[in-house]
C-alpha cells in the first residue's frame, strides 16, 4: 500500500520494515537505496516500533494505523514519519502524530503530508475525527493544524489539543440502494 501527494510518497511500516528498523535502520536505508539520514528514525519513533510490531503481529488489521514513511516523490531521501496511534476508537477518532527531519522542515511537507494522511483516514467509514496532540511552544505544528482545518478543543498542561471531523466534503462518497 502507497499513496502519494504533489511532492511525497508515503507508505504504511510493515512488520519487517518495523524489524529492520528496530534491529538495524541504516538497513532500511540500504533496503529502499536511500541516503542516510542520523536523525531518522528518531527517539519517538524507536520507542513506539516494539509496540506497533507487537500490535501488528497480534492483529493484522492495525496496518495503516500505524506509521507511515515519508519519502520524497524522486525516491531521493526521506523526509520524515506520519502515522496514527491504533485503529479508531469507539467514537471513531483516531490520533494523528508526524515528526519531519530538521533538513526538510519549513517547506511544507508537514502540512501537505497532514492533509494527505487525513483524506486517508476519512476515505475509511469507521473514522469520524481525527485529533492530535501539541506542545504549547511548537507554533509550526500548531499552524500545521489550524491551515489543515483542526480546531483547539482543550489543553492537558502544556499540550494543546486540536481535532478536525469528517464532512461531506471530505468522506468517500456512499453509495446509494439503486447503484
Amino acid at each position: 500500500m502507497e499513496i502519494q501527494s504533489s511532492r511525497i510518497t508515503f507508505f504504511p511500516i510493515n512488520l519487517e520494515i518495523a524489524q529492520i528498523l528496530m534491529k538495524n535502520p541504516l538497513a532500511f536505508y540500504y533496503k529502499f537505496q536511500l541516503p542516510w539520514n542520523k536523525n531518522w528514525p528518531h527517539h519517538g519513533l524507536k520507542a513506539l516500533l516494539p509496540i506497533y510490531a507487537e500490535n501488528l503481529e497480534e492483529d493484522e488489521d492495525q496496518f495503516g494505523f500505524g506509521p507511515w514513511v515519508m519519502i520524497d516523490n524522486g525516491r531521493e531521501h526521506v523526509i520524515g514519519d506520519i502515522g496514527f496511534k491504533g485503529r479508531p476508537d469507539s467514537e471513531g477518532t483516531l490520533e494523528i502524530g508526524y515528526h519531519v527531519v530538521v533538513s526538510e522542515r519549513n517547506q511544507g511537507y508537514a502540512s501537505e503530508a497532514v492533509a494527505k494522511m487525513c483524506d486517508w483516514a476519512f476515505s475509511n467509514r469507521e473514522v469520524k475525527g481525527v485529533e492530535a496532540q501539541c506542545d504549547k511552544n511548537n507554533i509550526p505544528s500548531q499552524k500545521v493544524l489550524i491551515n489543515n482545518g483542526f480546531n483547539h478543543t482543550g489543553r492537558e498542561g502544556d499540550v494543546f489539543l486540536f481535532k478536525k471531523e469528517k464532512s461531506r466534503n471530505n468522506s468517500m462518497p456512499q453509495r446509494s440502494e439503486s447503484e
